[in-house]
């Protein structure tokens, strides 16, 4: 791991990984959803750098959750080679804070850019103003952003549903679908529908917006249809048909 500044408070982080034989595909390269794991995980190692801890957020009833994503995907990732995440906060708003990460492989060559648009909650799960120990940390990030939005209306009367059910390997520890995995439900669900081909494309740029959480046990239905530029895809949660993700899977950076 190293620090991109002497503070014992960087303001940005760069980790390295190595790509894990179980992050990748049958193709031997990492998935979508392996990039944005480890984007995830080096967002945390900074909070902990920056004193953060779970346990600090614990303590006080407060919980980061992924509001939205936008994930460019750029090149490929073999398994067993070794890329780089940096990680900074970028952007706040009273509740929310706005992440950017870059995925560079070794000979510093861009793999991914992730914008990630984080929310407060209190212990009621309510969103709840940022508070002051944050000050120091947010003070070099734009004061204002726009969160992204994905809405492209109702899928069309051909769009046929996939279901998916939430295994145990897909809850984190605080026991909801981690954000990196509904990746791997839009993929299913853009395969299921004829897209297998741009499910491997690269470049290939995904949106996410989540507007609610699976739990274990749940099931649900996928639907993915094709658009002018790539894909749109819902995801509802099968029982009572509340809405979980809605989401985009374009085959070039700027779709």
């Amino acid at each position: 791991m190293t620090t991109d500044a002497a503070s014992d408070r960087p303001r940005s982080l760069t980790v390295p990984y190595r790509v894990r034989f179980d992050e990748a595909g049958p193709d031997g390269l990492a998935r979508g959803s392996s990039l944005l794991a480890l984007v995830q995980d080096a967002a945390w190692w900074h909070s902990e750098r920056l004193g953060f801890t779970r346990a600090w957020y614990a303590e006080r009833g407060l919980v980061w959750l992924v509001r939205s994503i936008e994930a460019r995907l750029l090149a490929p990732v073999a398994y067993g080679e070794t890329v780089d995440v940096w990680t900074a906060v970028v952007g706040e708003r009273r509740v929310m804070a706005r992440r950017a990460s870059r995925v560079t492989s070794a000979d510093g060559s861009p793999v991914a850019s992730v914008w990630t648009d984080w929310v407060l909650t209190d212990a009621r799960g309510s969103p709840t103003r940022i508070p002051s120990d944050f000050a120091d940390w947010l003070a070099g990030a734009p004061e204002r952003f726009d969160p992204l939005r994905v809405d492209r209306g109702e899928p069309p009367p051909g769009a046929v549903p996939l279901d998916l059910s939430v295994r145990p390997r897909d809850l984190d520890p605080m026991g909801h679908v981690n954000n990196s995995v509904y990746v791997d439900y839009l993929d299913e669900a853009v395969v299921a529908a004829g897209g297998a081909d741009d499910v491997a494309a690269l470049p290939r740029r995904y949106a996410l917006e989540y507007v609610g959480s699976a739990t274990a046990g749940d099931d649900l239905v996928a639907l993915a249809w094709r658009t002018g530029d790539g894909w749109t895809h819902r995801l509802q949660r099968a029982s009572d048909g509340a809405a979980l993700l809605r989401g985009t899977l374009g085959t070039s950076t700027g779709a």
